[in-house]
């Protein structure tokens, strides 16, 4: 990803390059393709404050990228940190922020799929932005899902089951975040993926406040709703 400067718009853009090996690649050039024009079909039409637009994207022979808006915060990857744990108040304003984006994705057909600290770009005080939806899952459906996508530690009990997928994948996956927003830590500790997968689809977690005893029973069960194993005990809409 390059820091490049656009002189029609005026602004500082994120270059998003394609290395033309990983899409020749035997095993998995194929699967890359395919992330790479998800996530440019998306150009011009994700427009929402919490979501990092995509201006523009090229595929030719030679070159292929993506221009998406610049974003200079980092991820919030760091606030997961136990030394750098943010306020309650403004973790949960940033984790409303992400349902507010995600909603709106939703109302187009858009299922995100990874949604994790890593995919989340911080702008500054509560402000967030949901970028990387090389994985998401468009309606219109005149493609396959991709199975196999997606960090282990935030998939939900469908998605490691490798089950159909709807918006609540990503509501699980948003309450693992804010779960390790709040805690500093995962719900989930596992040496191996097998073991973190037996994890997601049998055991529950301990509730956030077990790390963090200031965390108040409200934002326990906001987090362990989310987080319901089963579809119909998880939050059905992102208004709920």
């Amino acid at each position: 990803v390059y820091l490049c400067h656009d002189p029609f718009a005026k602004r500082d853009v994120a270059v998003k390059l394609v290395s033309a090996a990983l899409f020749n690649d035997p095993e998995r050039g194929k699967l890359y393709r395919k992330l790479f024009v998800t996530e440019a079909s998306l150009a011009g039409k994700l427009q929402h404050p919490h979501i990092c637009q995509i201006y523009d994207a090229v595929a030719d022979e030679s070159v292929h990228y993506i221009v998406m808006e610049y974003v200079d915060g980092g991820t919030l990857e760091p606030f997961c940190a136990p030394d750098r744990l943010q306020p309650l108040d403004r973790t949960v304003e940033m984790v409303f922020k992400c349902t507010r984006a995600l909603e709106f994705a939703h109302k187009m057909g858009i299922t995100h799929r990874d949604i994790k600290p890593a995919n989340i770009l911080y702008a500054g005080q509560t402000d967030v932005k949901i970028t990387d939806f090389g994985a998401a899952l468009i309606a219109s459906g005149e493609s396959t899902q991709i199975s196999a996508i997606g960090s282990p530690a935030y998939m939900s009990p469908q998605q490691v089951k490798e089950h159909p997928l709807d918006h609540r994948t990503d509501i699980y996956s948003m309450g693992v975040v804010m779960y390790h927003l709040l805690a500093g830590r995962l719900p989930f500790q596992a040496s191996n993926n097998f073991s973190l997968i037996y994890q997601i689809a049998n055991t529950e977690p301990q509730p956030p406040s077990a790390y963090r005893p200031q965390i108040p029973a409200a934002l326990d069960e906001i987090v362990r709703r989310a987080m319901a194993k089963e579809l119909s005990r998880r939050y059905q809409a992102w208004e709920d």
